[in-house]
């Protein structure tokens, strides 16, 4: 096996199987070219000192085989901006609700150093713990949009035709990076409501120094949430979707409505059935003023989560509107 066989078997081994064969043909083709050009340039056969020449000149086989790889990257450089500044303002925020949860804890209840150390301790550990599931998540889902993007596919300048240009601008295009703040959203969204919905309340001491937690949050809530976490799942599914064709599509504008209809059903539901806050039962008035206060600020957000979720409700029903008259306008 000469000097070429063996350059190509090594490129081949860097590549991956469902291409290596053609790619192993092409750079044969291509030293086999570069020898002979080289050999009437020179005016002497070709020998192994040449090919050694030629060898150095094309580089080693792994470097060889990447120019023929795209590039690899868990999250490159096209995203990592996004990426990092959607990592600080979800990291940011879990730190926030840390501090001010371990902070109300140490001022409301009576605390030795040394109970206060460990209240501390634990509350950082647990922190820690949050900050770093939140991070793979976001990590995760930037991979996925990575893998996604390094998949879609361009026009070439070869194939582009001047008279594309003319016309409207097409409004089913869709340029990849207007799926991001969804796509961030959407996740913050996830993690906020399955790590911390269970966290959100009122803290504060009774009357015999005894810390006390009312949820904000009624079991009804977390009855829904499976639903939400649904929708927001294949919320993310479509919009990696979207951003691997490029544009909209008569399937992709159907799944919209069906999420969006799912989403108006939950939002039916929660306006119509019991409240989603927690309800001010005569269990506040034992914790005094204080139990008075949250019964009030509890009742007050019943009722505007009722209007919202009105609300809420009349903005899926012009958006389903709006995308099944686009459905059918294109018909």
């Amino acid at each position: 096996m000469n000097l070429i066989d063996k350059y190509i078997e090594q490129v081949g081994e860097n590549l991956p199987a469902k291409d290596r064969e053609d790619i192993q043909k092409e750079i044969r083709s291509i030293l086999e070219d570069t020898l002979e050009n080289r050999s009437q340039q020179e005016d002497r056969p070709i020998n192994d000192p040449m090919i050694v020449g030629v060898l150095k000149e094309f580089g080693t086989p792994r470097k060889m085989a990447e120019a023929y790889m795209p590039p690899r990257y868990l999250i490159g450089p096209r995203l990592f901006p996004t990426f990092l500044m959607v990592t600080k303002i979800i990291l940011g925020i879990v730190l926030l609700v840390g501090i001010v949860t371990t902070s109300v804890t140490l001022f409301q209840q009576p605390l030795t150093l040394e109970s206060a150390f460990e209240v501390v301790l634990k509350r950082l550990l647990e922190l820690l713990g949050s900050m770093l599931s939140v991070l793979g998540n976001i990590v995760f889902v930037f991979a996925i949009i990575e893998w996604v993007l390094s998949k879609e596919k361009f026009i070439s300048e070869e194939n582009w035709d001047p008279r594309s240009l003319e016309g409207e601008e097409n409004r089913d295009e869709i340029k990849p990076w207007s799926q991001v703040p969804d796509i961030a959203f959407t996740i913050f969204t996830l993690l906020f409501f399955n790590l911390f919905a269970a966290k959100l309340g009122a803290y504060f001491n009774d009357a015999s120094g005894i810390s006390v937690f009312i949820p904000a949050l009624s079991p009804v809530f977390f009855t829904y949430l499976p639903w939400f976490n649904t929708i927001w799942v294949l919320g993310l599914g479509l919009n990696l979707a979207l951003i691997r064709i490029g544009k909209w599509q008569p399937w992709s504008r159907w799944f919209q409505v069906g999420l969006d209809v799912m989403s108006l059903i939950v939002l039916i539901l929660m306006a119509s059935g019991p409240s989603i806050i927690a309800p001010a039962t005569d269990n506040f008035s034992t914790y005094g003023v204080t139990g008075s206060q949250i019964a009030g600020i509890y009742t007050g957000l019943a009722i505007g989560i009722k209007a919202l979720l009105i609300i809420l409700i009349i903005v899926f029903i012009y958006e389903i509107g709006e995308t099944v008259y686009r459905i059918f306008r294109k018909k």
